[in-house]
């Protein structure tokens, strides 16, 4: 067997490169527009707000972000900074239930636009169409909605809040479409107490939704989408030259100005580039979500004096992993009381420590724990028994990845003949629901280890999916469930042989804590990268796969099953017919 593919991961491996960085982020302009890195979402506002209108522009556009309000406010931001003075102005008369329009110049007037560009994260019926309202039986009011107050400009509304009124959305296209707004009643059996002459509209729309929503909208109206324009903001930015640190940077500070927060100072950076790698699982990218980047400095900007510095950046992140923590301290806690059983320090066969990462509903991080898996293998007729699935406690990702490495070992021993043993695995001491492939290579390697009858080392936990061939692909969650393991590795004493068995290709993902960090420092804690499944059984059982010569784990498999096939021979069995 090749080992050279397995490699012990040193600690500057293991978090972005940041040694230049400092200087590169101080050197940046906070003087550009937060949405400067936007290309594809600006060139569509070029194509919906031209210099010169014309009337077969586009009227609507979507984009796919978040319609948070800071997203809508920049988008109304930049989107007036296109746009000139909105002069669009109207007034209605009402005298003796007669009401007549004129077009005035007055921007006083009662149906004047406000703005040239206007955003609602949420709309109902009054909020965008207005009303008309009767104080008592003689006097009656027409309100403005927001379709009056952007008329002539652009209105930007939070996609969700239209999805859950479709008739709003059915009624604003239909108007913006036929450049007229008619007046109507929301109650059919009250109607408008007299006519109201219809305004003439001239407005664009931008909707704003995540994926979810322009799916459902898609699903809805599904025309809309062969004429509207689209665009998506782009949640990343990767890193292929010096200079995406610098346009970096420049966001940072923009979102920052914008926010009215202290300014950044050097010294900041560090700090917000391993959060940032933290928070996408990716050394490569940074994030470009405003909401992320304003959370982050908006917490720093409480300890900060006149500057944010690193320190307040740190104590930020430091004071929020304290205060979402109760619930990753009281789940730990019952590893350390012994409530749920990890061994770390044995060799034992048919066990293996798996990573996985729990989700709770409504909190906000996800939890990294080591899990037990165990396998007993006995006589019998190949079946493979999926202990969660046979409980339907699994999902269908969690089956799927059982099934490959089932293929794998069927393909791989397999000979003239059906395989005389089945075996049984399962996740110990889990009670919910389990779900995902990342624990396909834990099972794989346990079974081995229950075939071959060799132990495994319980220092070490494993994570990664495999395919039909073995190969270990890229899992999430990788640096919380490597923070787990740890945890109960020091609660339970440090060896120095402890580490984890890692997909090569989740290298990029990695960024630890700085716990953890100086425990591979100072050679406690070790992380091992590996490609194909005999490598990682290789680090387990200390004993080869396959070799030429000598004492190998595939050799020990064969032998066993052969013993089986002797066996049921003697005793007339099962697979006696096969050597008739």
């Amino acid at each position: 067997m090749n080992t050279l593919a397995i490699t012990q991961l040193i600690w500057e491996q293991i978090q972005p490169n940041i040694d230049n960085a400092p200087d590169i982020f101080t050197s940046a302009s906070g003087d550009v527009s937060p949405l400067a890195l936007q290309s594809r979402l600006l060139s569509g506002l070029d194509i919906l707000c031209p210099t010169k209108r014309r009337h077969f522009d586009h009227q609507f556009m979507l984009i796919k972000a978040s319609d948070s309000h800071l997203m809508l406010s920049l988008l109304q931001s930049e989107i007036k900074s296109r746009l000139p003075e909105n002069n669009t102005a109207f007034a209605y008369h009402i005298n003796e239930h007669k009401v007549t329009l004129t077009e005035t110049q007055n921007r006083q007037d009662n149906f004047a636009a406000s703005d040239s560009c206007l955003a609602a994260q949420w709309v109902e019926s009054e909020i965008l169409f207005g009303c008309v309202r009767q104080p008592d039986d003689e006097t009656f009011k027409l309100q403005a909605g927001l379709v009056h107050k952007a008329n002539g400009g652009v209105l930007i509304i939070g996609l969700q809040s239209l999805l859950d009124h479709p008739m709003l959305w059915l009624r604003l296209k239909n108007m913006v479409l036929n450049r007229e707004y008619q007046w109507f009643s929301n109650d059919d059996s009250h109607p408008l107490p007299f006519s109201i002459p219809p305004l003439p509209l001239d407005l664009r729309i931008i909707l704003v939704g995540d994926r979810v929503s322009l799916s459902d909208l898609q699903e809805f109206d599904p025309d809309f989408y062969q004429t509207a324009l689209y665009a998506e903001f782009e949640e990343d930015l990767f890193i292929d030259k010096e200079q995406v640190i610098t346009d970096w940077a420049s966001y940072l500070k923009a979102i920052a100005k914008y926010q009215n927060l202290p300014e950044l100072d050097g010294s900041a950076y560090n700090p917000i580039m391993k959060a940032a790698t933290r928070y996408l699982e990716d050394q490569y990218y940074f994030p470009l979500s405003p909401d992320w980047v304003n959370s982050l400095l908006s917490d720093a900007a409480r300890y900060a004096d006149n500057v944010i510095n690193g320190e307040a950046i740190e104590k930020a992140i430091q004071q929020k992993d304290w205060r979402e923590g109760y619930l990753l301290q009281r789940f730990r806690e019952q590893i350390y009381a012994k409530q749920i059983m990890i061994n770390t320090q044995d060799q034992i066969v048919g066990q293996i420590n798996g990573l996985s990462v729990i989700e709770y509903p409504g909190y906000p991080k996800a939890i990294g724990e080591p899990t037990r898996l165990s396998c007993v293998v006995h006589f019998g007729d190949g079946e493979f028994i999926d202990i969660e699935r046979k409980n339907e406690l699994a999902g269908n990702i969690h089956s799927k990845g059982m099934m490959i490495m089932q293929s794998f070992i069927t393909s791989e021993f397999a000979l003239q003949h059906q395989l005389p043993f089945s075996a049984s695995l399962v996740f110990e001491q889990s009670y919910n629901e389990v779900d995902g492939d990342s624990a396909s290579l834990a099972s794989l390697c346990v079974l081995m280890s229950a075939l071959a009858e060799q132990p495994i080392d319980q220092q070490l936990a494993v994570t990664g999916s495999v395919d039909q061939f073995g190969n270990i692909q890229p899992i999430g969650g990788i640096n919380e469930k490597i923070e787990g393991f740890y945890a109960v590795c020091k609660n339970q004493g440090l060896t120095g042989q402890q580490g984890v068995v890692i997909p090569a290709s989740n290298s990029r993902h990695l960024c630890l804590s700085d716990e953890v960090l100086d425990a591979i420092k100072n050679e406690q804690f070790s992380i091992w990268t590996v490609e194909h499944v005999s490598e990682a059984l290789y680090l387990l059982t200390g004993i080869e796969y396959k070799n030429k010569s000598g004492i190998n784990l595939y050799t020990l498999i064969q032998t066993r099953i052969q013993q089986m096939l002797s066996l049921d021979r003697k005793q007339g069995g099962l697979f006696s017919k096969w050597f008739k």
